[in-house]
């Protein structure tokens, strides 16, 4: 099968560029012949077949007509059987795709939400709301918006109403979890059409040794963010032994902050900021950490750094929030702390490092989980299953 992906991220920085390399990646040693479109790509001369065409995922962008056309002469020079669209906003691009080729859609955040987050910020809940006029009010008096200028809210307005549109009319569309399933069912998308493939994790060699070679080492991973709970950690390091270090492996525009707050809270000689890293730094992360803790705020779409921990065998600690629950056993694979609890997100992290047989055993069932329900064959066979069923 010769398939298209069309994507705006095809970098390491970030869930869904990791996402796209790898099942890029996994269907060429399938057999496929997969060609990459994407807005921001991998630096170097030598990228095989991945076009780079900046602004190609965008929503209204100010060159859309000439981007539109550099991805339709793309589809028509390679031939795909199948397009895959993944963190594409363009919409208008997608209709003038499904009318060439057989076009399936991954969503893989809350696009149909204007404010990208499908929750007010001081609420625990998501949203209950279908998009539509109710989200003006979000914006008015809910504030469950981050923007506050009317000119850029009335255009997420309008791009998260070209999304529902859109999924409404797909003839298929996948999610990573079921949450994500269920919060589309709700924008009136027919569930017959919706299918739930899950993240998968590369599985390394176990280590040689279940000894303390750990030490005592946090791994955050991801975007530094308000909603990606980051500053939680770094409050909650305060009640962890002083021998404790966090390493956070990535970057976004609230570092600045976070790393303001880790001078505040004195513990400026037991955190490290990395950056975005390359494939193998972030491995060597994982490798290194005794705990990933994924403290995310808004309601998680999937968060594929914790079975990538778990493909390490290194036992996650998340808050109870969007689709963490799915992948995360509590008690078995790591532990599920209520959201926002930073006390009981400290006891959870102390309890594990403290307890290296507890420890090792929930490395151990990290891994095996992994490996029954997080791999790259058993997510292909449920996408190619899902293309051949399709009545395109």
């Amino acid at each position: 099968m010769k398939v298209l992906q069309i994507t705006r991220d095809y970098t390491n920085n970030g869930g869904i560029g990791r996402y796209v390399q790898d099942v890029t990646s996994a269907l060429r040693d399938a057999g496929h012949d997969v060609a990459v479109i994407c807005a921001q790509g991998p630096a170097g001369p030598d990228l095989g077949d991945v076009h780079v065409i900046p602004g190609c995922d965008e929503f209204e962008h100010a060159e859309g007509s000439r981007n539109r056309e550099a991805v339709l002469e793309r589809g028509v020079t390679f031939g795909p059987d199948l397009v895959m669209l993944h963190a594409m906003d363009d919409y208008a691009l997608e209709i003038e795709l499904r009318a060439r080729h057989r076009v399936a859609r991954f969503i893989h955040n809350h696009a149909y939400c204007p404010s990208g987050i499908d929750h007010a910020p001081a609420s625990a809940h998501p949203c209950d709301r279908t998009q539509g006029a109710s989200c003006v009010g979000g914006f008015l008096t809910r504030r469950c918006w981050f923007v506050r200028n009317p000119v850029t809210a009335t255009h997420f307005y309008r791009r998260a109403a070209a999304a529902v549109a859109n999924m409404r009319t797909a003839p298929l569309l996948f999610t990573a979890s079921r949450y994500v399933r269920e919060r589309v069912v709700r924008q009136g998308v027919d569930p017959r059409r919706l299918v739930v493939a899950p993240y998968f994790a590369e599985l390394p060699p176990p280590p040689i040794s279940s000894d303390a070679t750990h030490g005592k080492t946090l791994l955050f991973a991801g975007r530094i963010v308000p909603e990606k709970g980051l500053h939680h950690v770094l409050h909650a390091m305060r009640d962890i032994d002083e021998d404790v270090r966090l390493v956070v492996n990535g970057d976004g525009p609230a570092r600045a902050d976070a790393e303001a707050l880790t001078r505040q809270l004195g513990l400026e000689d037991r955190v490290d900021f990395l950056g975005w890293t390359g494939r193998d730094e972030l491995r060597a992360c994982y490798e290194q950490a005794a705990v990933a803790v994924v403290p995310s705020l808004w309601p998680e779409p999937f968060g594929l750094v914790g079975i990538e921990a778990m493909a390490h065998g290194v036992p996650v600690i998340g808050y109870e929030s969007g689709a963490i629950p799915e992948w995360l056993t509590d008690g078995v694979t790591g532990h599920v702390v209520e959201r926002g609890d930073i006390a009981g997100l400290a006891a959870r992290i102390g309890e594990i490092l403290s307890d290296e047989p507890l420890r090792a055993r929930m490395s151990c069932a990290a891994r095996r989980q992994v490996a029954e329900q997080y791999t790259a064959p058993r997510h292909l066979a449920v996408l190619c299953r899902a293309v051949g069923s399709t009545p395109w």
